[in-house]
């Protein structure tokens, strides 16, 4: 029989935890979600850690308060997974906080899932052809990221990789920066609830419907302002042969909706392999656009397309929408092709399985 592990998931990043919490759920474990949240997206959790307020400095505060209060909490589990360094405050004590989970839990890992100091100093040593930091610096309007400038977020990385059992990457971009590191393990894909999302055949009516949903202060970062460039001359050159919809940090719920109404996503320009966002897109039967690059192939023995791959260049992008426009009688079966690829490689509990035979190692 297999043994029921406790487990504690700390941090939330679109969702992530709370779709693996549910594949450890259907497999018999006890499963614990400690978050903030991950600000306006609200996701679940059992120990609430959010701190927001409209004042920053009570924000910072609160979240110190917080976080030392409910610190006793995360006690006693047989896997705590920490999704990243930023976890807790930079402007607290967070390394004491992180070796408070060190010393009263089992095994501690890293999930390498979103952008952290390795991940910018990955950057800075070329390792990456294509990637959304060059954007995430315009939309901060700065030189360099806070993960390079903080010295306490730093400290707070470092210590974690010296520290945890393993690092699991979640795709490749994020394995780049570790896979030179003993402890980092294997790549496991995104969990994604694939019961919980109906598949809606992608009928096209008169005219292709593409979406494209933004979210305020990260254009640079989704690739927004080019994706905006190349639509609205697209729009008004095929006026009647497709409809151009954007929104702009909606919430999750309403974002559905339209996704629901839409034939083709047009995720981000800046990733090689796709996102939280367009695997949930696929799996209820769209298709995206977004970043499907030949070493993503590769790397998970991918024969057929699952997504279009597109790009900042404007020449390259336009091409693939022409695409489209001249191949709609095509985009019927490329949304069964994707629906499919998420229900075989990103099942929830297949992911949970493989994150537990992980983390037994």
């Amino acid at each position: 029989m297999v043994k029921r592990l406790k487990i504690l998931l700390l941090g939330e990043y679109s969702n992530y935890h709370n779709n693996l919490a549910k594949g450890l759920l259907e497999l018999g474990h006890e499963v614990i979600l400690a978050n903030a949240g991950d600000h306006y997206k609200n996701y679940y959790r059992d120990i609430d850690l959010s701190y927001h307020s409209k004042n920053k400095v009570k924000s910072a505060v609160k979240r110190i308060w917080i976080e030392n209060k409910k610190i006793g909490l995360l006690k006693g589990f047989d896997i705590v997974q920490i999704i990243n360094p930023n976890t807790f405050s930079r402007f607290g004590n967070n390394i004491s906080l992180f070796r408070q989970l060190f010393l009263n839990n089992d095994k501690v890992f890293l999930s390498a899932v979103g952008d952290d100091y390795f991940w910018w100093k990955a950057y800075r040593e070329g390792k990456f052809e294509k990637s959304p930091h060059k954007g995430t610096l315009e939309d901060e309007g700065k030189m360099q990221s806070i993960w390079e400038t903080s010295k306490s977020l730093i400290k707070a990385n470092e210590f974690l990789v010296q520290n945890a059992s393993g690092i699991i990457p979640g795709c490749i971009s994020y394995k780049i920066p570790y896979e030179h590191f003993s402890n980092c393990r294997k790549i496991i894909l995104q969990p994604i609830d694939v019961m919980k999302h109906d598949f809606i055949e992608n009928i096209i009516r008169d005219k292709i419907v593409f979406f494209h949903g933004g979210q305020i202060g990260r254009y640079g970062f989704k690739g927004t302002r080019v994706i905006d460039q190349v639509m609205s001359d697209l729009s008004s050159k095929y006026a009647s042969d497709l409809i151009y919809k954007r929104t702009d940090s909606i919430p999750y719920d309403e974002y559905i909706k339209i996704i629901n109404e839409t034939n083709i996503l047009i995720d981000q320009i800046n990733f090689i392999e796709p996102t939280m966002n367009a695997l949930i897109s696929m799996l209820k039967g769209k298709v995206v656009m977004g970043g499907c690059e030949e070493v993503f192939l590769k790397t998970h023995g991918i024969k057929e397309l699952p997504l279009i791959n597109i790009s900042e260049n404007k020449k390259q992008f336009t091409s693939k929408v022409e695409w489209i426009l001249d191949n709609r009688m095509l985009v019927k079966n490329m949304s069964l092709l994707a629906s499919d690829y998420v229900k075989e490689k990103h099942s929830n509990i297949k992911i949970a399985r493989e994150f537990v035979k992980e983390w037994k190692n």
